[in-house]
């Protein structure tokens, strides 16, 4: 019981810093390019940089991708997208769904968060949330999309 309480209070905390935190995602360039949903079992680490959108799916534990991602680590919108997100949902802004799962076999190991550790718990520690943002950035330089990064964020479902 102390568990469910001490979580409830990490989420109850985690959604009045969003209301108090300036609308980095929201606000993100390009202008042009619509926020993401984001799926209620997990969350998007997004960043911007040369007049792009990157945001890259993550599921809780217990949770895995409906689709395959392991060559799909991240999406992008920007001019050469029709300011549209390359998803492989159909139409909307869904990048991602992440389903009730006792194996994480969609995605490489990055797109999940820790156990214990679901996207609330981390965007409520600063530490860990600009550790899951400072790794997104490193998988995008290791892919030649290098920085300045800017609005910097953690959404969560």
């Amino acid at each position: 019981m102390q568990n469910v309480a001490k979580l409830f209070h990490v989420r109850v905390e985690a959604r009045v810093l969003l209301i108090f935190y300036p609308t980095v995602c929201k606000d993100a360039t390009p202008k042009e390019c619509p926020t993401p949903t984001v799926q209620s079992k997990g969350g998007l680490v997004c960043v911007s940089a040369s007049r792009r959108r990157f945001c890259k799916p993550m599921c809780n534990e217990g949770y895995d991708f409906g689709f395959l991602r392991i060559s799909r680590l991240f999406e992008t919108c920007s001019d050469a997208t029709n300011y549209m997100w390359t998803t492989q949902y159909v139409g909307g802004n869904k990048l991602a769904v992440c389903n009730k799962s006792g194996i994480r076999i969609a995605g490489t190991s990055s797109a999940y968060f820790p156990a214990n550790q679901d996207c609330w718990t981390t965007k409520s520690n600063s530490t860990l949330e600009q550790e899951i943002i400072n790794a997104f950035e490193n998988e995008l330089n290791a892919k030649n999309f290098n920085g300045p990064y800017t609005h910097r964020c953690l959404m969560c479902g």
